[in-house]
């Protein structure tokens, strides 16, 4: 299943040429600062110079210094996937002076970008069943929208969601297509996985084993392959709280005090800035429940959609580009151009017309299913609603798919002549506004 198929080849490679391209200029826009190891403040160095859209830069950080400032209970398991790279850095540092976090960070990306089209690829081929050339390019597409471009490149864990998530959805067609179910340890093991990057993500591997397994999901055996897990990612938490989180949490109220001494005006700044946050954030549905306090029930929905959803997370806007909107950029920036607009109308029409095409198709509705839940986090309780765009490469691989059902049942020239054309549109549009971004900063 994880081996290279002669016609992926190909495809692996470019991808791999054009993704190594990428992360080599977002290394190049701050080499000399990056790669600095000795008597360097990590949080200054990352935090402060590398501001992409409000992506997190914290494991550049973890991999500098082990510090630890992302939310451990919705990521558990980054840690682990990153210690080994810190114990790498950490013994070459020393010796060098020269701080590796960047280029291991984006070897890693690499390799799971690459994983993730090959992925893509082979469910539009063997799931799907379209033709070689319209799965390379319905890849492209995908690859080609502004925040899965983006989410290739940034050190971020939404990389290392993606192909987790593929493969899920690529054992899901397996097992339709064989009349087969999912063992409890595949179970255990997806959800582990998924769920140990992003929380969240654990949901859709329970849905899609009980789509495929049905009332069996619900026995003894499969409960269990979710409660384990489940246990453990616990475990790997209370592990990162005692051990990293607490005891940094009481250096960083020894520098807090000092900074309060000697510079009060820091600390209002701050607190000012807080206070942005907070409106830009939206009011939650609740602040007493563990998760809900991310919720937004405030923030416009329809305009999320045009300019955020549909809008930011395909295409990239030119005003405000990059900015974080904790930081700088308004929660709506609209286009200058009705290009823009067009575009995001197409693709639109592309994912609905596909969605109709593939209704009856148990395998399309698991990731609709998916798309749903998605969809129920961001715009129902507004989880992240203002930045929507940044979780992009958890639920745009629906357009590919529902664009290739399509294609499957549609044998047009002018339809894939559209299809090909809005891929080229948006890897010359958004390439060229993100490779002349990363030149620039």
């Amino acid at each position: 299943m994880l081996g290279l198929r002669k016609e992926e080849r190909r495809l692996a490679i470019v991808a791999a040429v054009v993704f190594t391209i990428l992360n080599g200029l977002l290394i190049y826009c701050h080499y000399d600062s990056f790669t600095r190891g000795a008597r360097v403040g990590f949080w200054s160095v990352f935090y402060n110079h590398l501001c992409m859209s409000g992506y997190d830069v914290f494991s550049l950080i973890f991999i500098s210094c082990m510090r630890l400032h992302w939310n451990a209970l919705r990521h558990p398991l980054f840690v682990t996937v990153l210690l080994p790279m810190y114990w790498i850095n950490h013994w070459l540092m020393p010796q060098t002076e020269f701080n590796f976090a960047v280029f291991l960070m984006a070897a890693l990306l690499i390799a799971a970008d690459v994983w993730g089209a090959v992925l893509l690829h082979r469910i539009l081929r063997d799931i799907v069943g379209v033709k070689f050339g319209d799965a390379t390019l319905l890849t492209a597409l995908f690859y080609g929208f502004a925040h899965v471009m983006t989410a290739a490149i940034v050190p971020d864990h939404f990389a290392l969601s993606l192909p987790l998530l593929l493969l899920a959805l690529f054992m899901t067609g397996r097992h339709l297509q064989r009349g087969t179910r999912f063992t409890w340890l595949q179970q255990a093991l997806l959800f582990f996985l998924t769920a140990g990057v992003t929380l969240t993500n654990g949901v859709k591997i329970a849905l899609a084993a009980w789509m495929v397994n049905g009332k069996k999901v619900f026995s003894w055996k499969s409960i269990l392959s979710f409660v384990v897990p489940t246990l453990m990612l616990g475990a790997v938490f209370v592990w990162q709280q005692e051990t990293i989180i607490k005891p940094q949490e009481q250096r960083i109220k020894h520098i807090e005090a000092a900074v309060a001494k000697k510079d009060p005006a820091r600390i209002e700044r701050l607190k000012t800035h807080d206070a942005f946050v907070k409106k830009q954030n939206g009011e939650a549905l609740t602040k007493d429940v563990p998760l809900l306090e991310w919720s937004d029930m405030t923030t416009s929905r329809i305009r999320s959609v045009v300019d955020n959803l549909f809008g930011e997370s395909l295409q990239l806007h030119k005003d405000h580009l990059m900015e974080d909107v904790q930081q700088t950029r308004p929660v709506f920036v609209s286009y200058g151009s009705t290009i823009s607009y067009v575009v995001e109308a197409l693709l639109v029409l592309l994912l609905v017309a596909g969605a109709w095409v593939a209704r009856r198709q148990r395998f399309f509705l698991i990731v609709a299913t998916w798309f749903g839940f998605d969809m129920l986090m961001h715009l129902g309780f507004g989880f992240g609603i203002n930045e929507v765009y940044i979780m992009t490469a958890h639920w745009a691989f629906i357009i590919p798919i529902a664009a290739a059902y399509l294609l499957r049942q549609r044998q047009d020239a002018w339809l894939r002549f559209a299809v090909a054309a809005l891929t080229i549109w948006l890897w010359a549009y958004n390439g060229t506004v993100l490779v002349g971004y990363l030149l620039t900063i």
